[in-house]
């Protein structure tokens, strides 16, 4: 074989050689690339796993307005002629109003009784509310009062509508043995039960009775 051939020949060996080697680089796709591009799909997705936080849209809103029902649980000590005697009515430390309170049973004993000599009811308000002194003597109480067998064991005997949670009322009764056991409940759920009676004594006047509500 002549020199020209050979030399020929190794000259086309080598234009192979790099021929391929390109191809196999094209095929590869080049590292720096590849890696940015993998880095990137990283990023996103830690990205997306930080997003902003919700609100549980199960959990219902604060109610707009509380019912209080007042449902009679034991009998008061006093049941002849009449039972129940309510002086006053206070709800965290302020007199209810007319427009707060519903009597399901009218007091048909007394609507507003008052002493002679002191504070009288005035028009046509109940003595559970009427704006008698804020601490009143013996003689300036106003109470309403029902009639004996006029509310039963079991019966809701008043209603009280506040804008917002209460957190105590204080209840005057015109003597201890006309304070009867309540069921007190708030928006439909029982929220406190007595188990007693205000017991049989006749003083103090007023006794005043304070409910926690939970």
């Amino acid at each position: 074989m002549s020199q020209i051939a050979i030399i020929g020949g190794l000259v086309l060996m080598v234009v192979c050689f790099s021929s391929s080697s390109s191809v196999a680089m094209f095929m590869m796709g080049g590292g720096d690339d590849a890696g940015s591009s993998s880095g990137s799909s990283g990023s996103s997705g830690t990205s997306g796993s930080s997003g902003s936080s919700s609100t549980d849209p199960s959990t219902p809103p604060p109610p707009t307005k509380y019912k209080y029902e007042f449902i009679k649980n034991i009998e008061s000590a006093r049941t002849k002629d009449f039972n129940v005697h309510i002086t006053d009515i206070r709800v965290d430390g302020k007199r209810i109003t007319s427009d707060q309170i519903q009597l399901h049973e009218e007091p048909e004993w007394a609507k507003c009784n008052s002493k002679d000599g002191g504070y009288q009811c005035e028009g046509t308000n109940y003595g559970l509310n009427d704006p008698e002194p804020a601490n009143p003597t013996y003689a300036d109480l106003t109470w309403s009062a029902w009639k004996e067998g006029q509310i039963p064991v079991g019966s809701k005997v008043m209603t009280i509508t506040t804008p917002s949670k209460v957190k105590e009322f204080e209840i005057d009764y015109f003597r201890p043995k006309y304070v009867p056991g309540w069921i007190i409940k708030e928006n439909g759920k029982e929220v406190l039960k007595e188990t007693a009676n205000g017991g049989s004594e006749k003083t103090p006047n007023p006794k005043t009775v304070t409910y926690r509500i939970q």
